[in-house]
């Protein structure tokens, strides 16, 4: 800061001009009148007016004669954020020619929230303030209102920099709108910084008709620590058209762009490098444009560490009307990223993240439906993810996610081209729904994602190809997995559910109806969709159903010749039909209880299978997949003793008192087959925080009723891990949480969730 006598350090720089060429002299003027005059006469005597005051148009006359420095103008302590402290235009200001730092300070406003200290009114203006053709630039501490636009950056104007500053918000808290854009960065303005990490760095974008933040071929822009679409109080919806657009032009391409970055720490609220992204009557983030000279952004683009749609606290919805983030043929998008830090917050609208035809696409470890405190707040009405890939050459990426629903659909998917993994589904209609023949990039990879209590079905596949395997499925109000033919699309076709190892299986419990069912009905072509290896039990309906006279091309189940210990054959299976062996742990029709053997049935269609011992009387269950690809439901039968052990067995299975290694000198009670175990254990919390604790640390007991038992936990929206008992939680944030438990008994019968609530208080 420059402390001499504004007016020596002017008639100094008079006579230094006099004596040398140009030189670089960067000047310091501070503005102290809220007056619109011009300068006297610029380049003499330093800002001064008619009037002897600095105002900020003198100011920046003055400013735009200097050359290759960058000079500072700020303003005087009469300046106090107060809605009088606002400077009133007559005409457009002169455009910003050479580098300044334009600096309002940071003051505490009339509105009651920490902010800028000068207001600038444009009404009916163009512009409030305007770069042109000059790099090294920055303005902050400004409330611009009523201008077309309140800041542009044009004609390639690099490392422009706003901090501070309230777009659209006047001193007092109240409206002062912008008729279209809060800021506006134009093709080629590249390596902007809009707002910051560190407090008061951040900008305030509100009442912007048409867009809060507008980057339109302009590229290495970091926007981050702003509120969009709320005041600067955090919950005051004050709504954008969209509170962000980014695009490219006919000509520029918009590369290496960032929105956000990695919060450190608890995430709510919503500061450091996280932006308030919130209120829009559109959409939070817009990647596609309005079309013209406005194209899809070719990115790189990465939003991350964001709250959209929501108050600043991350407890309540602050809705975008539509979309949170909508992206049409926009490429290498980054939605979140690999670490819990990076993981955007959405809430409300009609879909969090809609995704069409662009190649690149990553959502990775994102919260849907759900805040950053574990508070309940607004699901999406329509969609947590959507993703249509019809153009697409390679596979998107659905990582991850926590979405929570209030019905709709969690997760879907058109034309294919998705890798959907590791996600966690809540409370939707549909959990994961794909539907339309897929496009150049193939069909769905939908892998160890855990979906629970859809109202509906867990997983909803109404296309061809899709491998869907080790998906947890949980309490489905109907089917488990449902594969149909919608009217006058493809059928549900080629599908492949469960695969070949035990990592593949689907475990599928507590669905209201049948666990996978397929139905081709009315439809003349058959369809043929396997049914590989997939567990599961209290299912309402049969564990694989097959509806309509055409689903999976009509085939039967396979009939058992005889059920042992250790072996099944059977005849009249399709030849060269894959036969795989279950074992079941109940009768009840819509349980699989585990994987025992495969096999391939010969030219004749006979087969057989041998696997590890089971116990006498276990049931036993078989499905046949044909060379097409289509899989039977399933027959079953129950073991009786190998021969080898002194009985026999068939379908009806039991062998005989003489059988098992008994002879006749025991009493018959001792030769009797052990009966199998049905019977699920339970599992019982015994020892739990209280229901409101301050302690970060908890500690859980349990047990099970049935010995040697094994134990998995999980806590809030984690999976399920084994776990032993005592269990302890560090480091828990203050919220509300949820722990589950269930055992396994040595057959391997599951018990229901036993739970336990409790909530973590701030200390």
């Amino acid at each position: 800061m420059i402390t001499r006598p504004r007016v020596a350090l002017t008639l100094l720089a008079a006579l230094l001009a006099l004596a040398l060429p140009a030189t670089a002299s960067a000047a310091v003027y501070e503005v102290n009148s809220t007056g619109d005059e011009p300068d006297a006469s610029v380049g003499v005597a330093g800002c001064l007016t008619a009037g002897l005051k600095c105002t900020l148009r003198a100011a920046l006359q003055e400013s735009n004669a200097s050359t290759l420095v960058v000079d500072e103008i700020t303003f005087d302590g009469t300046f106090e954020g107060q809605l009088a402290d606002t400077i009133a235009l007559g005409s457009l200001l002169p455009p910003i020619a050479n580098p300044v730092d334009v600096n309002g300070g940071l003051c505490p406003t009339q509105a009651g929230q920490g902010g800028p200290c000068v207001g600038i009114e444009a009404s009916a203006l163009s512009y409030g303030l305007s770069v042109e053709n000059t790099d090294t630039v920055a303005i902050s501490g400004l409330a611009i209102t009523g201008a077309t636009t309140g800041i542009r950056v044009v004609d390639s104007s690099k490392s422009f920099v706003a901090r501070g500053n309230w777009l659209g918000e006047k001193l007092d808290g109240t409206n002062g709108s912008n008729a279209n854009t809060g800021i506006w960065l134009d093709p080629e303005s590249d390596n902007a910084i809009i707002g910051g990490a560190t407090a008061g760095q951040g900008n305030v974008f509100v009442n912007n008709a048409a867009e809060g933040l507008d980057i339109e071929g302009a590229s290495n822009a970091d926007v981050l620590g702003n509120y969009f679409g709320v005041k600067a109080d955090g919950v005051t919806k004050a709504a954008n058209g969209r509170d962000i657009e980014l695009t490219d032009t006919a000509a520029i391409a918009a590369t290496g762009n960032e929105i956000g970055g990695t919060i450190s720490g608890s995430a709510a609220p919503c500061d450091g490098p996280c932006n308030l992204i919130s209120g829009a009557t559109t959409a939070g983030i817009n990647l596609q444009g309005d079309g013209g000279n406005e194209k899809p952004a070719t990115g790189p683009t990465t939003i991350h560490g964001n709250f959209l749609g929501l108050n600043a606290a991350g407890t309540s919805a602050i809705a975008n009307s539509e979309y949170g983030i909508f992206t049409s043929k926009a490429g290498e998008v980054t939605i979140g990223g690999p670490s819990n830090g990076d993981a955007n917050y959405f809430a409300g609208g009609g879909a969090g993240i809609y995704y069409v035809n662009g190649e690149g696409f990553k959502v990775l470890n994102n919260f849907i439906g759900t805040g950053p405190v574990a508070t309940d707040v607004t699901s999406p009405t329509s969609t947590g993810i959507f993703f249509s890939g019809e153009s697409n050459l390679t596979p998107g990426l659905v990582y991850g996610n926590v979405i929570k629903m209030e019905g709709g659909v969690g997760i879907e998917v058109r034309f294919g081209g998705a890798e959907i993994s590791f996600n966690s589904i809540l409370a939707a209609e549909l959990g994961i729904l794909t539907k339309v023949a897929p496009g150049p990039a193939g069909a769905n990879l939908i892998e160890n994602n855990e979906i629970e209590e859809s109202t509906a079905n867990g997983i909803r596949i109404e296309d061809e190809g899709n491998l869907v395997f080790g998906n947890s499925i949980l309490e489905s109000g109907a089917a488990g997995i449902r594969l149909e033919a919608p009217a006058a699309l493809l059928h549900a076709d080629k599908n492949k559910i469960g695969g070949n190892t035990a990592a593949r299986e689907n475990d599928i419990r507590e669905s209201g109806g049948d666990a996978i069912e397929i139905d081709n009905t009315g439809e003349e072509e058959p369809s043929q969709n396997e049914i590989a290896r997939n567990r599961g039990a209290k299912n309402a309906g049969l564990f694989i159903d097959l509806i309509g006279a055409t689903t999976n091309g009509g085939i039967q189940p396979p009939a058992f010749a005889t059920s042992l210990q250790s072996s099944a054959t059977g005849t009249g299976a399709v030849p060269g039909a894959t036969i795989r062996v279950f074992r079941k742990a109940s009768a009840e029709a819509g349980e699989l209880q585990s994987f025992l053997a495969e096999t391939v049935a010969d030219g004749s269609g006979n087969w057989k299978a041998t696997y590890p011992s089971i116990p006498v009387g276990t049931i036993v269950a078989a499905t046949q997949t044909n060379a097409a690809g289509g899989t039977s439901e399933l027959s079953t039968a129950t073991a009786g003793a190998d021969p080898s052990t002194g009985g026999g067995g068939s379908a009806g299975g039991g062998g005989n008192n003489n059988g098992g290694g008994c002879n006749d000198a025991l009493p018959a009670a001792m030769c009797a087959p052990p009966s199998a175990d049905n019977t699920a254990p339970k599992a019982t919390i015994t020892k739990a925080p209280k229901a409101q604790t301050t302690s970060t640390a908890v500690r859980f007991k349990f047990k099970s009723n049935e010995a040697g038992s094994t134990f998995q936990c999980k806590l809030d929206k984690g999976k399920f891990k084994i776990c032993t008992s005592p269990k302890t939680y560090k480091k828990l944030k203050p919220a509300k949480h949820v722990f589950k438990v269930r055992a396994t008994d040595k057959a391997g019968n599951v018990s229901k969730v036993a739970k336990r609530k409790f909530t973590v208080l701030a200390s």
